[in-house]
């Protein structure tokens, strides 16, 4: 009885200090609490204006809660008791405890990622999805904080934009931009059962993509798929590229893609009268560009209204595969066979062509990619990751999608052996490679090579006398054998769309109308445009994929035909090597933006196109590098200074080389070489 009186009188004390119960807390927001609060004289109420016993106005209600004991000692609470600190300190700690979980080097790696991977074995990802309309809203939620307010944005967003205005620099030459590959967004034009809920809504690009392949996959799936016999529409399925300078800027709330570049544009003058972006459906081949949407015919008009209206020429800036497109199109528009515009007409009408990455002789990713459906983004994500990955979008699902993409196909490994290595050595090996880069394939069997499984062990390239025995690739025998294990129908379009060789003489370029030619600099000659010039900017020193190591898991007692071999094809995650620090997860790192090899974006810049027998016009080709520089650790897209394949267009010194040629100030830069790439180009005797 005694304790009970105790704590009784305890409770009364809390009672009065805090001049109101748990219970009235617990009620603050309604009326009748609101008037029955009793509460004792204090110093900071003395000054309250009186109440009436009914009143309930927000104003009082305010300052009532904020008499309270609980929140008015809040600022005198320890910081790291506060709800701030300790929610902040929570994330970190668990990011770090995640990075150190999942790191395949950790010895709880394998069994932390099995037990999930058994755990969630029996799981259907789309059964425990809220409804479409919740998962449209979640998506509009959860990036909404992701998407930038334009009407708050800083001045740096807008650098170095401003700082060349005040300097007087202002727009001058019309701009056409080209995206590269991925990077517009394509509407659903269909009217069938499937496509009227995505009529004119983004398949590709924004939430809409996210919520139809998470709930609507197949659906998702036909639509971003194309015709494999005619690589146009499949029946009953229309996708279209978005059109105006929103079609690129933003691939989905929070991701830019040519945004900030856009952004600098109009602080020197521009805006959608004189810039456009040139956007085109990536998927198709270039040749079927112009078949299905006429797209070479529309930028064609679209330049000569610039030349008629403004009485100046044009300034093209193409990323990425958009470099490809546009070599294309200075092809096509000459040939009689495309735009007629004679031998002249790219020269008065283009002042400059700015490469901005441009995988000119194409990279080791798409042979990966078209091959088994993977990459390093793939086969990085951990046992656990690849398993939910494989679960919903499994890698044959995602090479089979691929090969229905001609425009993909574009950028394969251009040049051959000449330019890419053999399989003893390679233009680009460096100190420190257990192997050369020249064999981009490295094939070996699955069963005899259990030891080689243990991350912590080298590699053991030795052969063995297996059904199955390894082989290795380099760049002309890796395609053929892509081409050995597709069907008919891609290798048709193959064929009749791209040429992946090189020309050494004169007399091979005679034949000027080969289309399949046209998007192979080593093969077609740039157009007679002495006046015009060329500028290539790019990126490196960013680990880059330039080989990969591939295990057959062929079944048991039975031999495989070619047909069936990508069925039992991957790429061997366990592969690391100690003493090579650029061979991680099966993919053997190599020079370049992270994205394009170093040999691709640079070799034609700095010595393929100096030479006449790829130059004829001898236009002034301006090459100018950008080394990575990684930015502050919480910007997810690598800073001012990254030189990532994408992120580099929003890279501020590049942004002002881009900047100063639209102006007319081009004629400031000049060469600015810092790689190794002279040294890599002169072992390639082309």
């Amino acid at each position: 009885m005694v304790h009970k009186r105790k704590n009784q009188k305890n409770r009364k004390n809390r009672t009065d200090d805090s001049s109101f119960t748990d219970d009235t807390v617990s009620d603050l927001g309604t009326s009748s609490t609101v008037s029955s609060i009793k509460r004792k004289p204090t110093g900071d109420s003395l000054n309250s204006a009186p109440r009436h016993k009914h009143s309930n106005s927000p104003e009082e209600m305010e300052q009532l809660v904020n008499e309270t004991f609980f929140l008015k000692h809040e600022d005198k609470r320890p910081f790291v008791t506060k709800k701030r600190f300790v929610f902040t300190a929570g994330i970190l700690i668990g990011l770090i405890i995640a990075y150190a979980m999942m790191s395949p080097q950790n010895p709880h790696f394998k069994i932390f990622s099995n037990y999930l991977s058994e755990s969630f074995s029996d799981l259907d990802f789309s059964s425990i999805l809220p409804a479409h309309i919740l998962v449209e809203e979640l998506f509009g939620n959860i990036t909404l904080f992701l998407k930038p307010n334009i009407s708050l944005l800083e001045d740096t967003e807008f650098l170095p934009g401003l700082t060349l205005a005040e300097e007087g620099v202002k727009s001058q030459f019309p701009v056409v931009l080209i995206p590269g590959i991925v990077s517009t967004g394509l509407e659903s034009w269909g009217t069938s059962n499937c496509s009227r809920p995505y009529f004119r809504r983004r398949m590709w690009g924004t939430t809409t993509m996210f919520r139809a392949v998470l709930l609507d996959k197949e659906c998702w799936r036909n639509h971003m798929r194309l015709d494999p016999d005619t690589g146009l529409d499949p029946p009953n399925f229309k996708l279209r590229a978005a059109q105006g300078l929103d079609a690129a800027d933003y691939l989905f709330p929070g991701y830019w893609v040519w945004g900030k570049m856009i952004q600098n544009f109009a602080a020197i003058g521009y805006d959608s009268d004189n810039m456009h972006l040139a956007a085109y459906d990536w998927r198709l081949s270039f040749l079927n560009l112009e078949v299905r949407d006429k797209y070479f015919s529309k930028l064609k008009s679209n330049i000569e209204l610039s030349k008629r209206t403004e009485k100046k020429k044009t300034v093209i800036v193409s990323h990425s595969m958009g470099s490809l497109v546009a070599l294309y199109f200075f092809k096509w528009v000459e040939s009689p066979l495309g735009g007629n515009g004679g031998k002249n007409w790219v020269n008065d009408h283009v002042e400059s062509f700015v490469n901005i990455g441009g995988p000119l002789l194409g990279l080791p990713k798409a042979l990966s990619a078209l091959l088994s459906g993977e990459m390093r983004d793939t086969v990085e994500l951990g046992a656990f990751g690849v398993y939910v990955l494989e679960r919903f979008f499994s890698k044959l699902e995602r090479a089979e999608l691929f090969r229905t993409w001609g425009g993909l196909s574009s950028m394969l490994p251009k040049g051959g052996d000449a330019i890419w290595g053999n399989v003893t050595n390679a233009p680009d090996d460096r100190d420190g490679l257990i192997e050369s880069y020249g064999p981009i394939l490295n094939l070996r069997s699955i069963k005899g090579n259990n030891s080689n499984n243990d991350s912590s062990n080298d590699i053991d390239l030795s052969e063995d006398n297996e059904e199955f025995t390894s082989s290795k690739h380099t760049c002309v025998s890796g395609v053929k054998f892509l081409k050995q294990n597709s069907d008919e129908m891609f290798n048709n379009m193959l064929k009749k769309s791209y040429s992946f060789g090189v020309v050494k003489s004169q007399e091979e370029f005679q034949d000027s109308t080969d289309q399949t030619k046209w998007t192979n600099p080593l093969e077609s000659q740039l157009p007679y445009a002495p006046d015009m010039k060329i500028f290539c900017l790019y990126g490196y020193g960013k680990d880059t994929e330039r080989k990969y190591f591939y295990n057959f898991n062929p079944p048991d007692n039975k031999r495989l035909r070619i047909r069936d071999l990508l069925k039992h094809i991957f790429i061997d995650n366990t592969m690391n090597s100690d003493k090579d620090p650029y061979l991680k997860s099966g993919v053997h790192n190599g020079e370049g933006d992270g994205t394009v090899p170093l040999l691709s974006l640079g070799f034609m810049c700095t010595k393929g196109w100096n030479n006449p027998l790829y130059n004829p016009a001898k236009i002034k080709v301006i090459t100018r590098e950008f080394e990575h520089e990684s930015g502050a650790a919480l910007d997810l897209r690598g800073g001012a200074k990254t030189a990532d394949h994408v992120d580099i267009l929003g890279n501020y010194a590049l942004t002002k080389d881009v900047l100063l040629i639209a102006s007319g100030n081009g004629d400031k830069l000049d060469d600015k070489i810092t790689s190794n790439i002279l040294s890599y180009i002169s072992k390639i005797d082309i």
